[in-house]
């Protein structure tokens, strides 16, 4: 008995897979930075270490994001939401860690015009995908 394959095409937004890749890649320098220039104790304890894991966790969604999109991989959906959710989470923590005045304004600006919107289009990458590459089960 000859088995039958399935291939399954999946469609993707073209933009995808390079924009994620690219973003986990600029975002390394920055880690990188904030792990040796951070004070140890801002409110809490190991202050740095936090933000420093909080990057390396969102710089691995972002790559993860973009390799999947690239291969075509279903397993998208997953790891464009939880893209979205690490930058939702960074932004709230940014926003809210920040007592100077001109520290709390710059994270403002950088939630309003990066992590939000890059949360959004991530959470849409995943809506996208499953709506564009759902096939209803054959009667």
């Amino acid at each position: 008995m000859r088995r039958k394959r399935l291939i399954v095409v999946l469609r993707f937004p073209a933009w995808a897979s390079r924009l994620y890749i690219l973003l986990g890649l600029v975002l390394v320098p920055w880690t990188v930075y904030i792990a040796l220039t951070l004070p140890k104790h801002h409110f809490t304890s190991n202050w740095d270490v936090s933000w420093t894991g909080l990057n390396i966790g969102l710089i691995l969604s972002l790559v993860c994001t973009g390799l999947l999109a690239w291969r075509k991989s279903i397993w998208l959906v997953i790891t464009s939401s939880i893209t979205g959710s690490f930058l939702l989470i960074d932004a709230w923590f940014d926003v809210m860690g920040e007592h100077k005045a001109v520290l709390f304004q710059q994270a403002i600006l950088l939630a309003v015009l990066f992590e939000i919107p890059m949360a959004i289009m991530s959470f849409y990458l995943a809506v996208h995908t499953i709506k564009h590459n759902h096939q209803p089960a054959k009667k």
